[in-house]
Formats: C-alpha cells, sequence, structure tokens
C-alpha cells in the first residue's frame, strides 16, 4: 500500500540548500508548496531562568516498641541490661518480648530545582550546566547593545517557596524535635541567549515570530516579540526580594529555622 502523499511547505531563501531540501521532499512522493518569507524584524534577547537548592535537615527522638520472640516456650521471663521483661504468650509473633525504646533519629533532604523566569514553569535544572558562564559584574547597568535584557517576571520569594515545599515535611511519630533547620543555599538568576526573528508571508499576509534558544538549538513556531511588553531594568532588589524578614512569608510559624545564605545571594546577582 503506497505512502500517503502529504503537502509540505517549503520556505524557500532563494539559495540552494532550501532548492535542494524541496527536491528531496518531492523526491519522498510529497506535494511541495515553495513559498518566499520576508524577515521582517528579530530580537536579540537574554531571558532569565532561576536555579534554587535547599535542604532541611531535622534531629528527633520518638519512642519505638520492639517485638521479640524468644527461644522457646519453656522462657517464662528474660533479663536484659538489668531488666526484667515478662514473657507475652498472645502476640502475633508467638511468645515473645516487648523493647520499650527510644530512636535518634536523623532526616536530610536536599533538591535542587529550575524555573523559567517568564512563565515560572519548572525545567531541567542540568540543561545549560555545561555551558560557560559570564559573569555579569554590574547586574543594574548591564545592558548589551542590541540586546534586549528580559526581567524575569516571576520573583524570587514564588519560586523558593515552591522548593521549599518540598525539602520541608512533616515528621512522623516524633516526641522530641530537637533540631529542624532549612538551608536557602542557592538563589541564581541565570540568562539564556534566544533568538526571536518575526517572518512574513507575504502572499498570505502573515506573520510570525521563530524563537530560538542558542544554547540548545531548540526552536518554538508560536513566539512573540517581548521588546514592546518589557518595563523596567533589571535590579537586584527586583529579583533577590528573599530577605530575613520573608522567612517568615516563605515557610509559616516560629518551629523551623530558615536559614538564607546571604553570600550565595550576593554572588547570586552576578550571574
Amino acid at each position: 500500500m503506497p505512502a500517503m502523499t502529504k503537502r509540505v511547505l517549503v520556505a524557500m531563501s532563494g539559495g540552494v540548500d532550501s532548492s535542494v531540501a524541496a527536491l528531496l521532499v518531492q523526491h519522498e512522493g510529497h506535494e511541495v508548496v515553495g513559498c518566499t518569507l520576508n524577515l521582517w524584524s528579530y530580537e536579540n534577547r537574554l531571558e532569565p531562568y532561576w536555579v534554587i537548592a535547599a535542604s532541611a535537615r531535622t534531629l528527633y527522638d520518638r519512642n519505638r516498641s520492639y517485638n521479640v520472640t524468644v527461644s522457646g516456650p519453656e522462657v517464662q521471663r528474660v533479663t536484659i541490661f538489668g531488666q526484667d521483661l515478662p514473657v507475652d504468650t498472645k502476640t502475633k509473633e508467638g511468645a515473645g518480648i516487648t523493647l520499650n525504646s527510644v530512636e535518634h533519629c536523623l532526616e536530610e533532604r536536599r533538591t535542587t530545582r529550575a524555573f523559567d523566569g517568564l512563565s515560572g514553569e519548572k525545567s531541567d535544572p542540568g540543561k545549560y550546566q555545561s555551558f560557560a558562564k559570564t559573569v555579569i559584574v554590574d547586574l543594574e547597568n548591564f545592558s548589551p547593545v542590541g540586546t534586549l535584557v528580559v526581567p524575569p517576571q516571576v520573583r524570587a520569594q514564588a519560586v523558593v517557596r515552591q522548593v521549599l515545599a518540598e525539602v520541608i515535611k512533616p515528621v512522623q511519630n516524633a516526641q522530641v524535635i530537637l533540631e529542624e533547620v532549612v538551608n536557602v543555599e542557592t538563589i541564581e538568576v541565570n540568562f539564556r541567549p534566544v533568538y526571536a526573528l518575526e517572518y512574513e508571508w507575504a502572499a498570505k499576509g502573515k506573520r510570525t515570530v521563530v524563537e530560538f534558544d542558542a544554547l540548545t538549538g531548540e526552536f518554538n513556531a508560536g513566539g512573540k516579540k517581548l521588546s514592546a511588553q518589557i518595563k523596567g531594568i533589571v535590579t537586584r532588589d527586583l529579583l533577590f526580594d528573599i530577605t530575613a524578614d520573608a522567612a517568615g512569608m516563605l515557610v509559616p510559624g516560629g518551629g523551623i529555622a530558615v536559614k538564607l545564605v546571604k553570600a550565595v545571594v550576593d554572588r547570586s546577582k552576578a550571574k
């Protein structure tokens, strides 16, 4: 059964590459429709994304009873560490003794998350890990010629709150909580280069914006220009609104000590 013929739209630049591509598609049995697109405008952008790392450490005690089966039905009592324990013959496991104890427990959790600085959606924190970074020494005066620096539309406090919700978990059956500390270890804002190309299909009277990630090569055919929508400049206060005063808003209640690593925050302004 022959493959179904498809109508394929090929953007013709007037060069050899697009002509060869159209010919190859036609040889595959598809109907080729060529069109010429005019580059109407373009934007060189630096788009933000957040990287947040946090950890939690909880030290606590809890009571626990252990049931230990004895060696045989003839055993009536057992002495352990000077304590005389009677044998219970009605346990599910058979005749045994019950040891009451206190368990000394430690729970530790750590997570790193990345968030799109415009939408707030989670992304892969390792996506851009292999690419070299250039340190921005003066963030508030950072304005490369011909490049739109896009400020994050999602504030630091919003993304930190999401990460803390992952590392702060209720302790089960604790009698005494000895220590409960949350460390916000990293608050970074990074910028990735994006090219936004606005094309016009004159014959149809249509325009579209194609966005290219300059690092990964990924593209989005349903993009948009941002220059008319972005107002204001990138400032440290705009980005890093996490302060000691904000800790109470991030973690309601006073039972957890929240440590915001100020050195990391200060250093992050140069990312």
